[in-house]
């Protein structure tokens, strides 16, 4: 046994633990060029459930404000992955899907065997097409404005006369309903119903999945197998499966049912992109409306300037798609929204299998191994100061003289909610008119305001998330019927 002195007797285990962390958390030798996030500061942030998106700013964000770095080395999901902060590498990387294609995802993450690994997201190649133009055709047979509407007149008789309410709960009964009805053709009734059996499946599952621990430490999974939680995601795919095969017999006026007549697809292909709509139409959207609205409390000088708008296009109409194309302030806030509290805070990885070299907007290059896991950084970007002066202030005016096809104003690669290039998000004009529809029948119906007391006060405080999404959690707004 070593004779030291009592101090140090003290330190040793101090000592020993810290490097056994170094050594641990140590990344490749061909990856140590680059720039890398602090790992203990991460590990602590990682332990105490910090959520992606103050992680993200308060230590990630510096690389790109302060440092002018392009990239960023980050230790997340068991392994080290390069972020990239920079627009010009975004774009290039988006672009070029051949090159960087989606990264296989790793088996032990319990995520993936919800989401599964055949869908337009995560498959590649031949695969991607086939499931792109799929989802493409279905999508553009349908643009369900009405739809939205009669979703949201259920949603205000809830509300009744406003009150105190709790906002994120509500758009997420909203968004549920309307990819239910308009992309699976299936009525969840989770505005009507305060105890949806589906929503609370799926709320036990995304619980489960989204345990820290498991999700820093992936192979834990493989040790220590969590059987009630792979029970749950089981039996909600089983769900998922009753539905499709429940249209296949009962066609209909949604994305599923356009789909089905589109040959080449397996009861697996479907389930796995039924999924990928469910999350992106329900979590996303339910996200990016409880924003909008809460900026607007805080900030009564553009919701009124946003309702006059609405009451001038709408006159005594209902949202339809002439009129929502008039309500160009609107949509700057919608945008705004989407900008300052992205719901998607960074998209799946992708991976070359050749050396490849990152070239960002300031000249600096990063050299990168074959198989690097690189992950383009949406909330960094929409927070650099160099593209967006004072970033975290709500200014919709950034937007303003920008249509849908006129990208003069701001640089199209420096704006993606959506992602960019060819595998951004198909559904990105469908969301977005189902948020303006609702918008705009919101600013008809209500006024409302942010509780003196709210938690939510400074900024809009996101609830943890195992698909590093930004939804506001447990945002009280006191609503006022108009009359």
């Amino acid at each position: 046994m070593l004779n030291l002195p009592v101090g140090w007797q003290t330190l040793l285990p101090v000592v020993l633990v810290i490097a056994f962390i170094k050594w641990i958390f140590t990344p490749p030798a061909e990856l140590r060029h680059l720039p890398r996030a602090p790992i203990l500061p991460l590990l602590w942030s990682y332990a105490r459930g910090e959520v992606e998106d103050v992680r993200i700013k308060r230590l990630l964000l510096p690389f790109a404000n302060e440092r002018g770095e392009g990239v960023v080395l980050v230790y997340a999901l068991g392994r080290w992955i390069v972020h990239v902060l920079d627009h010009q590498i975004a774009k290039n990387l988006s672009e070029n899907v051949s090159l960087w294609p989606k990264e296989e995802p790793p088996d032990d993450l319990l995520l993936w065997r919800f989401v599964g690994k055949t869908n337009v997201i995560l498959s590649n190649g031949e695969a991607w097409v086939r499931h792109s133009h799929v989802v493409k055709s279905a999508l553009n047979r349908n643009l369900p404005i009405h739809e939205f509407v009669s979703l949201a007149k259920m949603l205000f008789k809830k509300m009744g006369d406003g009150g105190l309410i709790r906002w994120d709960d509500y758009t997420m009964r909203f968004a549920l309903d309307a990819v239910g009805s308009t992309a699976l053709g299936h009525n969840f009734r989770a505005i009507e119903d305060d105890h949806s059996p589906f929503v609370k499946e799926y709320n036990e599952v995304m619980d489960g999945i989204s345990n820290a621990l498991y999700i820093v430490f992936p192979k834990l999974e493989k040790w220590f197998p969590r059987k009630e939680v792979i029970t749950k995601i089981d039996k909600l795919s089983g769900n998922f499966l009753k539905i499709l095969n429940h249209k296949k017999e009962n066609k209909g006026n949604d994305m599923i049912t356009y789909m089905l007549e589109e040959p080449g697809m397996t009861d697996e292909e479907y389930r796995d992109n039924m999924v990928v709509f469910f999350i992106a139409g329900h979590d996303t959207t339910a996200g990016a409306m409880s924003s909008f609205v809460y900026y607007l409390a805080k900030h009564p000088e553009l919701q009124k300037r946003a309702r006059e708008e609405v009451l001038a296009a709408l006159e005594n109409d209902e949202p339809n798609l002439t009129n929502l194309r008039k309500m160009n302030f609107v949509q700057a806030c919608i945008r705004e929204s989407l900008r300052i509290n992205t719901p998607i805070t960074y998209m799946v990885p992708r991976a070359s299998e050749h050396p490849a070299s990152l070239k960002a907007s300031n000249g600096k290059i990063y050299d990168l191994p074959p198989r690097t896991s690189v992950i383009l950084n949406i909330t960094s970007i929409h927070h650099n100061e160099n593209y967006w002066p004072d970033a975290g202030s709500f200014v919709p005016e950034r937007f303003m003289g920008k249509s849908e096809k006129d990208e003069s104003r701001i640089d199209a690669s420096l704006w993606l909610p959506f992602a960019l290039g060819p595998r951004q998000c198909p559904a990105r004009n469908f969301a977005m008119y189902e948020l303006r529809t609702l918008a705009a029948m919101l600013l008809k119906s209500y006024e409302w305001t942010l509780p003196a007391k709210s938690p939510h006060m400074d900024y809009p405080k996101n609830g943890f998330s195992p698909f590093a999404l930004s939804l506001p959690r447990d945002m009280d707004i006191h609503f006022t019927k108009r009359k």
